[in-house]
């Protein structure tokens, strides 16, 4: 499930994923660059915690409470989609 431009849920047998991705570029040793996708994975035995995980890397860079209350509304509708649309 795609959280947005970076982020999705994954999971597997035991776990709920919550995966950062990015598009980056490498320099060889031979000095020319390569792209590729970078992966970073965070491991939760609940969807409830893959998600509050998810909000809390959200507020990162926060500044003021309304921008704080702006995120967490936009994380909340952005579930709320999400999980809506999985539905029907």
């Amino acid at each position: 499930m795609k959280l947005d431009e970076n982020h999705l849920l994954a999971y597997d047998e035991s776990n709920v994923i919550l995966r950062y991705e990015e598009n980056r570029i490498r320099i060889k040793k031979d000095k020319t660059k390569e792209p590729y996708l970078f992966q970073e994975d965070r491991y939760y035995p609940t969807v409830k915690g893959a998600l509050e995980a998810y909000l809390n890397i959200s507020l990162k860079g926060s500044t003021t409470i309304e921008d704080i209350i702006e995120r967490i509304n936009k994380v909340e509708k952005l579930i709320r989609g999400s999980l809506v649309s999985k539905l029907w």
